[in-house]
């Protein structure tokens, strides 16, 4: 599943480090992101996070020197404490963020 799944990718992904909260009225607790393009990212599966693959949840990604951004994502695929998200909707604000993210990430390879 993994190869396939790799396969489908249309942009690269970068490994990153950062942390990500499931929104909600209150912090959850927090995951890591382990990797990150302009289209999603794969978390950390934390336990007891209610998701479930096909599912739609919004995210709130954190990562050192840029201000927190909100994501709305899918669940494509869970597996081996793996969640692989794309990204649905966000806004042109946060969606500037993330591309300043990729754009470094860009740059330093």
């Amino acid at each position: 599943m993994g190869e396939l799944y790799d396969e489908r990718r249309q942009e690269p992904r970068y490994a990153t480090s950062g942390i990500y909260y499931m929104q909600s009225a209150g912090r959850s607790t927090p995951g890591r992101i382990l990797d990150l393009s302009v289209n999603g990212a794969m978390l950390e599966q934390v336990e007891g996070q209610p998701l479930v693959e096909g599912s739609r949840v919004n995210v709130v990604l954190s990562f050192s020197g840029q201000p927190e951004f909100v994501a709305d994502v899918l669940v494509q695929h869970i597996v081996s404490g793996h969640v692989g998200v794309e990204f649905y909707d966000m806004s042109p604000e946060h969606f500037s963020t993330l591309a300043t993210l990729i754009d470094q990430h860009q740059r330093s390879r």
